[in-house]
């Protein structure tokens, strides 16, 4: 390491122990004189010890980096002890911990990996100045969440990474880790949108949790507000206005999507877009309004984790795959025109992805091309908001999604 790297890396050590010093110490800010293990001051040499320590255990003085780590880990330990006998009452070993996390940050940041010493060093106190936050939180749980927590955590962090990445069954047509994922999000969505309620309150909480899952999916986002109407308990206000924020989400995504990977189809497919933008963002913030008057405390008394509905509906996304890939192989594909049009039954943006690795082509043929499964997305949805939600809830939630449609067919007809 060259002497400015060396001296630059001494300094973003000590940089971390001040950083987390001043949380430290504006915790303890109340403390008695004297009662302290460890202050501002003492965090930054203890950073600015770890960065030497590490210097010394990169070159030819290993033993005594070591020996110094033993040292410094020894005082510390010796100290908190003391603290803890005298004050029996606050028995914590966050602030031991902390010391030797900044220790060992510090080593981290003269030892090649100053970017991940910074990250770790910033993560570690935001937690730590989140302790009263995180307490309130806590104690706010009831034995419902926690199960459920638990559930979602076996889910998404022990089944999906197990499961096979490959394609398999007829025409290959069946991803297991894909359609697991299909699992991971609506199940994820429900946990999300119940916890947002308890936090931004129901009707707010819907919205906008709706809003946020539309980023990944506003299909499994309506379908899973639409079952929710034959649950008497559900406020139908906030459930419609959920629907018409993530059909609002859903034409912006698709915007950001087609610029960043067809380009040169931007400008004739946002014209192509651009009533139905409109026209669904409009009628989302008007829903939303409306939806702050009305009362849906219901929603935080259902269950947060929806396994099985979430279950049928990732059987039901392996369904239209199969369908897919089965038209396509019996009918002929007719060129990427029909290849793409039917993947937007079940992914909007596997079709723009289908269509920015085409090749070079005319931008308005490629607008016309991405509009094409766009449209029968919105068909499918409003279909599917129909059946899940029954007629007389589920015809009113699909009115944005068929209007949207209708809308897509005039843009289609503008760029043609």
């Amino acid at each position: 390491m060259s002497g400015t790297n060396l001296y630059v890396s001494l300094v973003l050590a000590l940089g971390i122990g001040l950083m987390i010093g001043v949380e430290r110490g504006w915790a303890s800010r109340q403390a008695v004189d004297g009662s302290r293990v460890a202050g501002v001051r003492t965090f930054a040499l203890l950073g600015l010890t770890g960065g030497a320590i590490g210097v010394l255990a990169a070159g030819s003085l290993r033993w005594v980096g070591l020996a110094g780590s033993a040292a410094i880990f020894a005082m510390l330990a010796l100290g908190y002890r003391r603290q803890e006998r005298r004050d029996t009452n606050n028995l914590s070993v966050t602030g031991s911990l902390v010391a030797v996390l900044t220790v060992l940050l510090g080593v981290l940041a003269t030892t090649g990996h100053p970017g991940a010493a910074v990250a770790m060093a910033g993560a570690a106190t935001f937690l730590l100045s989140q302790r009263d936050a995180l307490h309130r939180w806590i104690a706010g749980l009831d034995d419902r969440d926690v199960k459920a927590a638990a559930q979602y955590a076996i889910i998404a962090c022990v089944i999906l990474p197990v499961l096979p990445d490959q394609n398999f069954g007829p025409y290959q047509a069946w991803n297991p880790r894909n359609l697991w994922l299909v699992v991971v999000f609506v199940t994820g969505l429900s946990f999300a949108g119940y916890w947002a309620a308890r936090r931004l309150g129901p009707t707010r909480g819907t919205v906008i949790a709706a809003a946020i899952g539309a980023t990944y999916s506003s299909t499994a986002v309506s379908a899973e507000l639409a079952r929710r109407f034959r649950d008497d308990s559900q406020d139908r206000g906030v459930l419609h206005a959920g629907i018409a924020a993530a059909t609002a989400v859903m034409p912006l995504r698709v915007l950001v999507l087609v610029g960043v990977l067809v380009p040169p189809a931007l400008k004739c497919f946002a014209t192509g877009m651009a009533p139905a933008t409109l026209f669904s963002v409009t009628y989302a913030l008007w829903l939303a309004r409306d939806a702050r008057s009305g009362t849906a405390t219901a929603l935080n008394n259902r269950n947060p984790f929806a396994f099985w509905p979430a279950l049928g509906f990732a059987a039901l996304v392996a369904l239209v795959i199969l369908l897919s890939r089965w038209a396509i192989d019996h009918f002929g594909t007719h060129g990427v025109t029909i290849l793409v049009a039917l993947t937007g039954l079940y992914d909007v943006d596997a079709a723009i992805i289908t269509a920015g690795n085409i090749g070079k082509a005319e931008p308005r043929w490629l607008a016309t091309l991405l509009l094409i499964p766009i449209l029968i997305n919105n068909l499918w949805k409003a279909l599917l908001v129909i059946v899940l939600g029954g007629w007389q809830q589920g015809s009113r939630a699909a009115f944005p999604l068929a209007g949207s449609a209708i809308l897509i067919g005039a843009g289609f007809y503008i760029v043609c």
